[in-house]
């Protein structure tokens, strides 16, 4: 009788596991002297500790430094915009993200199409929108969006 230890099934395994750890070994920080000029000016408060980061720390402040002005920028105010929601709504956000990256590929395509064409509208109809949305029931919400699409296409 074969041991379980040595039965074929369990090779990939091994194989997955050794190419992990084969895959984090090499995983290597990079030098700061290595690093652009333009990442050095955006990267410049990490300076001191660079040497010291996790390599995939490092990755992600790269990435942070390949964004134009304008995005980090963007990212910055959205972040903050996030520290002054109350818990509560903070909490209810990260379930609707959460609900929405579950969602089958063509309905998040479907959410995407509505949100741009949500955009197309006056910026009052747009706000009325926003205020109205979260108070109608489903019945409600398709015979707004009829309305909607009746009055500016779509």
């Amino acid at each position: 009788m074969r041991s379980s230890y040595t039965s074929p099934y369990w090779y990939p395994l091994v194989g997955a596991a050794v190419l992990v750890m084969s895959g984090q070994a090499m995983a290597e920080t990079v030098k700061w002297d290595a690093l652009s000029a333009s990442e050095q000016a955006v990267l410049k408060p990490f300076a001191a500790q660079w040497a010291t980061l996790p390599s995939k720390k490092q990755q992600s402040l790269r990435h942070w430094a390949a964004k134009s002005p304008e995005e980090r920028a963007r990212i910055k105010q959205r972040y903050a915009d996030w520290k002054q929601l109350p818990p509560e709504r903070q909490a209810q956000v990260s379930r609707q993200l959460k609900r929405y990256k579950e969602m089958p590929p063509a309905k998040r395509a479907k959410i995407k199409a509505w949100h741009r064409w949500v955009k197309t509208l006056p910026s009052a109809e747009q706000k009325k929108l926003r205020e109205v949305w979260p108070t109608l029931g489903e019945a409600e919400r398709k015979a707004y969006m009829q309305t909607l699409r009746q009055r500016y296409g779509g």
